[in-house]
């Protein structure tokens, strides 16, 4: 595995070389740096540069940490990282606020979220890997939504899956038996309900994206950006299948 960090000195990219530090500690891989200077290169962004040296190196993640400002252990959007974040080549991990500031063993419990979507399969499939070369506990997050109100309509509409119980069923049998696993269901709105949910000893949270865009690449969703934005874990989102 080839783990690219991006680093400018800050809290932040120090965050960012800690989580880099933990997942490259499960696969034993390549862990690279590249610092960038504020204002970019020959007219380039910060983030178009990460993004083009983490494809022509071949990286299999970018990991990014967020700016600190807010609540210390919670992820958050910096410009930067959101740019990257849009159309990277990589799944992205992006590290939450002061999380270099305690040292971090090995993942013991890596949730997904997971609704039963390609995207969310994909997830559940990376999680999975990571689950078992970190010998680590993996929690499927299954949220169902209320219903919403549709504007110029009478009445309401459901939200979310079909049926709950056979999409968190289907999520059980995808991860396996060569790890502990265990399924919640959550309920709510669903970046509210995983990040609170991952405030229970959760190390690790692997997300889809969802938004459109082309295929491979990291494209944020609303529910991929509200968490990254308010996670108390790393956020690992993982690029559409």
């Amino acid at each position: 595995m080839r783990l690219l960090v991006g680093y400018d000195g800050s809290g932040g990219a120090e965050d960012a070389l800690e989580l880099g530090r933990v997942l490259d500690s499960i696969d034993d891989g390549e862990l690279l740096g590249v610092e960038v200077a504020p204002g970019g290169l020959n007219g380039n962004s910060p983030a178009g540069i990460i993004k083009e040296v983490a494809e022509g190196e071949g990286a299999d993640t970018i990991v990014l940490g967020s700016p600190h400002r807010g609540a210390v252990g919670r992820t958050l959007l910096g410009s930067v990282a959101e740019a990257v974040l849009h159309g990277a080549p990589c799944e992205t991990a992006i590290a939450p606020h002061g999380y270099a500031d305690l040292g971090h063993g090995p993942f013991a419990t890596i949730a997904v979220a997971f609704d039963g979507s390609p995207e969310a399969k994909a997830a559940l499939g990376r999680a999975r890997e990571l689950a078992e070369a970190s010998r680590a506990a993996l929690r499927i997050l299954t949220v169902v939504s209320p219903p919403v109100a549709l504007p110029g309509a009478v009445g309401y509409a459901p939200v979310g899956m079909a049926d709950p119980e056979k999409t968190i069923e289907e999520g059980l049998a995808a991860a396996g038996a060569a790890i502990p696993v265990d399924s919640r269901r959550l309920d709510g709105a669903p970046a509210a309900a995983l990040a609170e949910a991952c405030e229970d000893g959760v190390d690790l949270l692997v997300v889809g994206s969802r938004g459109h865009g082309p295929m491979a690449r990291v494209v944020l969703g609303s529910v991929s950006t509200r968490l990254v934005e308010t996670a108390p874990c790393p956020v690992l989102v993982v690029p559409r299948p």
